[in-house]
């Protein structure tokens, strides 16, 4: 994962908050180092060896085990000795879902583009030529879709919401 997003109002979280009174601003940024860290873990969570970690972030391991361990801000495995964040890992999955949609997306566009006749016939109808057409579905059909759906809609959808953008981008024939 490249990125994450926490709260605005992450350090005011009643646990977040506990941790700060305790290791002040110290404290917080290694909560922020934990959270970079596991977001680039491939399984999301990480091994319970505070001193590589105490290393790589230049604080004492005593310091990480307590943020790990002593504020409930971190889900502990004891049996495989990893810690992992809720939050981090729901989110991943949200991100892991808009992926396989977006390149489902573009299988859409790519197979309804694969046909020549059908690029040619709106064109035709609509007074274009059929790199408009191509543009208009790589592009503008694209960003509406991802901008305006939370999910993925059918394919018979997806033809549809097209079929609109082509209509209220060019004028048709008989118009």
């Amino acid at each position: 994962m490249n990125s994450f997003r926490h709260d605005c109002n992450e350090r005011c979280k009643s646990n977040v908050l506990k941790l700060r009174m305790k290791y002040g601003a110290a404290g917080y940024g290694v909560y922020m180092m934990l959270l970079e860290r596991l977001a680039m873990e491939p399984k999301l969570c990480h091994d319970m060896d505070y001193d590589a970690l105490a290393y790589e972030f230049q604080v004492s391991a005593d310091l990480i085990r307590h943020v790990v361990e002593d504020f409930d801000l971190f889900i502990i495995d004891l049996d495989t000795e990893t810690f992992s964040h809720e939050e981090l890992t729901a989110q991943f999955a949200t991100k892991a879902r808009r992926a396989r949609e977006e390149k489902a997306l573009d299988e859409f566009i790519e197979r309804r583009l694969e046909s020549e006749q059908w690029v040619n016939n709106i064109a035709t109808m609509y007074k274009t030529v059929p790199e408009r057409i191509k543009a208009l579905t790589q592009s503008a059909f694209r960003d509406r879709v991802l901008s305006t759906y939370t999910f993925l809609p059918s394919p018979s959808a997806l033809g549809h919401i097209l079929g609109n953008l082509i209509r209220e981008t060019f004028k048709p024939d008989d118009e």
